[in-house]
């Protein structure tokens, strides 16, 4: 008999994405407020002699997180995608987090979340803020991850259906003054406030211009979030999805539908907390 495990991989949002100057690693040192969202990649994942994925993806992060955990151990991992590939949203991030989470818990490794975010760090720069399960600030390259405490949110992820290069993005981008006011400090006190209109003010992507210049089609959705009435909009990641802030989960519906009306791909979705259900379980199903 074989057990499958099945687990949920959300999405994320960059309320604010702080780049400063370039690492000796190569990589732009960033402060994020990193928000995981209802929006989801599906798991279900199988023991097996041998490792395999049916992502398709040459650089396939799933295979990549089991390997880092336990190189020794197979696995058949199957991913349903539903996070739009190489919009900023973490997706492919997401599923390595995801299925590190779950094969920790079928092969019996017994590590905690922070012992294998610090793992998930040689794994992608994303994917140690998506360990957690929660809302954090992520900073260095992204290996550095605090949880921090973030109220529900009702927003709109669009997608407009373009490739946004993160190498170019970031190459284009206008880097940080460190001595600069934290666009990171200001948002995390506009969500203790709770007020939405100052959480709205407060949204900062320092590569939403480089990303916007690239490519209008970004702009362009922006400002189709912000016609819609959305409180408050910016680029997540380094697109090409971007995000808007909605006064409640039936506007966020309503904008979507709107955008949606525009030929725009877009999505309603909630913020998600470590504590919110169905986040991390894993449902056992024992088949002959």
């Amino acid at each position: 008999m074989a057990t499958t495990m099945t687990t949920e991989a959300y999405a994320k949002v960059n309320l604010t994405l702080e780049v400063f100057g370039v690492r000796g690693d190569g990589y732009h040192a960033i402060r994020s407020l990193v928000v995981p969202v209802s929006l989801s990649d599906s798991l279900e994942i199988e023991p097996s002699s041998e490792l395999s994925s049916d992502t398709g993806f040459p650089d396939d992060l799933v295979v990549k997180a089991a390997r880092v955990l336990d190189p020794s151990r197979g696995a058949e991992i199957r991913v349903t995608k539903r996070i739009p590939v190489g919009g900023g949203l973490g997706g492919g991030s997401a599923d390595a987090a995801a299925a590190l989470v779950a094969l920790n818990d079928m092969w019996g490794a017994g590590h905690s979340r922070e012992s294998l975010a610090k793992i998930a760090a040689h794994v992608g720069s994303d994917v140690p803020a998506l360990i957690l399960g929660g809302p954090v600030v992520m900073q260095g390259r992204g290996e550095v991850v605090e949880r921090v405490a973030c109220p529900r949110l009702d927003l709109v992820v669009a997608n407009p259906g373009v490739h946004s290069s993160t190498r170019e993005v970031y190459a284009h981008c206008s880097e940080r003054d460190p001595a600069a006011p934290s666009a990171t400090e200001a948002c995390l006190a506009a969500l203790a406030g709770g007020d939405l209109g100052r959480i709205a003010a407060s949204l900062a992507n320092d590569l939403a211009m480089s990303a916007c210049r690239l490519h209008p089609e970004i702009a362009d959705a922006l400002a189709s979030l912000r016609t819609a009435g959305a409180l408050g909009a910016t680029v997540s990641g380094s697109g090409s999805s971007v995000f808007g802030l909605a006064e409640s989960a039936a506007q966020a519906a309503e904008i979507a539908g709107e955008l949606r009306r525009k030929g725009l791909a877009a999505w309603p979705v909630a913020s998600v907390s470590a504590g919110d259900a169905g986040f991390g379980t894993r449902h056992l199903e024992v088949n002959s």
